[in-house]
């Protein structure tokens, strides 16, 4: 989502990691100490994803390859297994791809059956991945190698990408754990410049934080607005009805693009009050259909007035002339403008979190 961190992390080894790494002093193993975080950072694979867990830890890879070639039923000399491993040059290679197109090809040399050996070698890697505890080791080795290695571990880092870790939480929070890494490894000189290019960053891309010292990422106002809408059309989006009410509601907004009249606008008002009322009869226990009537089965008010807000602002979209009945032309003290429509938008998407059961806001404030 745009403002988010994990929309934009690829660009932060040019705009943050790389200015920073060419700084005067700073120490060979930074990027060995920052993957060692970053690692934490990242998403746990499953199916056959996961397969590239045992396929990247020599010791697991190896036992694959035996445990395929025990499963064929081709009698094969323990020699020429290992021989026929060792000439593969399998572990010597980094991509994961190319290790398991060495390995099919070896047991396919061995076994004379090129399909089976692909799905015998799957299966095996499946088996250990799998497993809880060797999952475990195979992944600490695995950073082991690449944090020993200055330069292992600096293309490791460059390699990660948005789709490889957890959320924008788990980046959140590597990225304020990096600032303490970096104090330890070069001080306040070294860490200072992490922290403004981190505030630069955020600026330049319009992100949802404010920075705060000494390295504390929190969601501006205007970001969680942001996630609100955005996870109200996810929600709405599973549902035929919702969407092509969110969808209404949305247009209507663009429509003031071309023409911003009090027509236009009381529609758009009208639009988002009808979307209300769709999600509100969608809360479980609820079996009225007006807004108003909605909020008074609604059990999840924090106090009568903000219920009585609510009923006060349906009251008005009832009574207006034009919006969602004739109204009463005596009661309009000014036709609706521009005033209107932003103000009326932002507090009825306000009452979404009430009218919607769906929304977690935990995540519309963190981040997922």
């Amino acid at each position: 989502m745009p403002g988010e961190l994990i929309s934009v992390w690829e660009d932060t080894y040019r705009e943050i990691w790389i200015p920073l790494a060419e700084q005067e002093g700073v120490p060979d193993d930074v990027f060995s100490q920052l993957y060692r975080e970053l690692f934490t950072a990242l998403r746990e694979p499953s199916g056959e994803e996961a397969q590239g867990i045992p396929l990247g830890d020599a010791i697991q890879l190896r036992e694959a390859f035996d445990r395929a070639i025990a499963l064929s039923g081709v009698e094969i000399e323990r020699e020429s297994a290992e021989k026929a491993f060792v000439a593969a040059h399998a572990t010597n290679r980094n991509d994961l791809r190319e290790r398991r197109v060495a390995i099919v090809e070896c047991l396919a040399d061995l076994t004379g059956d090129p399909d089976e050996s692909a799905t015998l070698l799957a299966l095996t890697l499946s088996e250990l991945a799998e497993d809880p505890n060797r999952r475990a080791e195979a992944k600490q080795r695995t950073l082991d190698g690449i944090v020993n290695d200055t330069l292992r571990s600096r293309e490791a880092f460059e390699l990660v990408r948005p789709w490889d870790l957890k959320g924008e939480r788990a980046l959140v929070a590597f990225l304020e754990a990096a600032f303490e890494i970096l104090d330890d490894l070069g001080g306040d000189t070294l860490s200072n410049r992490y922290f403004n290019l981190l505030a630069g960053f955020i600026d330049k891309f319009s992100l949802r934080y404010d920075l705060r010292r000494p390295c504390t990422l929190c969601p501006t106002l205007a970001g969680v607005f942001a996630s609100l809408v955005r996870d109200l059309r996810a929600i709405t989006s599973q549902d035929a009805h919702l969407d092509g009410l969110m969808k209404d509601f949305e247009e209507s907004v663009r429509d003031l693009r071309i023409d911003c009249s009090d027509r236009r606008i009381r529609t758009s008002i009208q639009k988002q009050v009808n979307l209300l009322e769709a999600l509100g009869r969608a809360h479980p226990g609820v079996k009225r259909k007006t807004l108003g009537a909605i909020s008074k089965q609604l059990k999840n008010w924090p106090h009568d007035e903000v219920m009585l807000s609510l009923q006060s602002l349906y009251h008005f979209t009832c009574d207006y002339p034009g919006i969602r009945h004739g109204g009463t032309p005596a009661s309009a003290l000014r036709a609706v403008d521009m005033r209107d429509m932003v103000a009326m938008s932002i507090l009825l998407t306000g009452f979404t979190p009430y009218l919607s059961s769906g929304l977690n806001l935990d995540v519309v404030y963190r981040g997922a």
